[in-house]
C-alpha cells in the first residue's frame, strides 16, 4: 500500500502542477500512453511531420479517467507541393485503473490514429480526394518505475487498425519508456512489431525528448525510422490548461 500511495501522492502533485508548469505525456514519439487529462482540462497540441505535413490535436477532459477530442491532418502545408486535406478523425481514451496495492500501473483503452507522416495515410484513387489516417483502438499499460529515488515510466500495448479498412494482420504491439528529468524527458520506443516474424524490417525504432519551455507549453523533438524505411522527423508544440 505504501507504494501505491506513494505513487498515488506523486501523480497527483504531478497533474496539479502540469496545470500550471509541465505538460504530461498523453502520447510518446508516435504511440500512446495510458495517462488521461483531468476533468475539465483541455490539451491542443501541433506536430509538423516529413515533407511539410501538419497535423492538430484537441481533446478536452470529461472525466479524470476519460477524454474526447478531434484531429484534423494536412499534408504539404510546408514547402511548394500542393497541400491536401485528410479526413479530420476522433479520438478517445479511457482509464480503467491506477493499480492495486503495492502494485501501480494504469491500463486504458482508446481510439486514435496510428503513425505520425506517410506511414500513416492512405489514399483512396479515384474514389474520395480526401486521404485518410489509419486509425483504430488499442489497448495500454503504463507502469512507474522508480530508479535512483526517481519515478520513470514503462509503456506497452497493443493496436489494430480499423480505419479505413480493418485488417486484423496488422495488429502490432508497441513499447516504449521516458525517464523525466524535471522539465525535460526523454523518450525511447519500439512500434509496428508484427506478430508475424517475417516483417521484422518494418519494425520502427523511435526516440525523441519533450521539453517545457514555459507554464503549461512544451515542445517535443522526434524522430522515427525503420531499417528499409525514409526517417520522419517531428517537432510538435502543445498546450495545457483548463477552463
Amino acid at each position: 500500500m505504501r507504494l501505491l500511495s506513494r505513487f498515488c501522492t506523486i501523480t497527483g502533485l504531478f497533474v496539479s502542477t502540469t496545470l500550471s508548469a509541465i505538460v504530461p505525456n498523453f502520447d510518446m514519439v508516435d504511440t500512446p500512453t495510458a495517462v488521461t487529462l483531468p476533468k475539465g482540462a483541455f490539451n491542443v497540441g501541433f506536430w509538423a511531420y516529413d515533407s511539410g505535413g501538419v497535423m492538430t490535436r484537441a481533446f478536452l477532459g470529461l472525466h479524470d479517467n476519460l477524454y474526447i477530442g478531434v484531429l484534423f491532418d494536412t499534408e504539404n502545408v510546408i514547402g511548394d507541393q500542393t497541400a491536401r486535406m485528410n479526413i479530420p478523425g476522433v479520438i478517445a481514451r479511457v482509464k480503467f485503473t491506477d493499480g492495486w496495492g503495492n502494485f501501480p500501473l494504469l491500463i486504458a483503452m482508446g481510439y486514435d490514429t496510428f503513425y505520425n507522416g506517410r506511414y500513416g495515410k492512405t489514399q483512396e484513387e479515384g474514389v474520395n480526394p480526401f486521404g485518410r489516417n489509419i486509425a483504430g483502438p488499442y489497448l495500454v499499460f503504463t507502469k512507474p518505475v522508480f530508479i535512483g529515488g526517481a519515478e520513470q515510466h514503462f509503456h506497452f500495448g497493443i493496436r489494430s487498425p480499423l480505419q479505413p479498412n480493418y485488417r486484423p494482420d496488422d495488429t502490432a504491439i508497441f513499447f516504449s519508456f521516458d525517464f523525466p528529468l524535471g522539465p525535460f524527458v526523454p523518450m525511447i520506443e519500439i512500434e509496428r512489431v508484427y506478430f508475424d516474424g517475417s516483417r521484422l524490417d518494418q519494425t520502427l525504432f523511435n526516440f525523441g525528448f519533450k521539453l517545457s519551455i514555459v507554464d503549461n507549453l512544451s515542445i517535443e523533438l522526434g524522430i522515427i525510422s525503420g531499417a528499409r524505411l525514409r526517417t520522419n522527423r517531428i517537432i510538435s508544440f502543445e498546450y495545457m490548461n483548463r477552463f
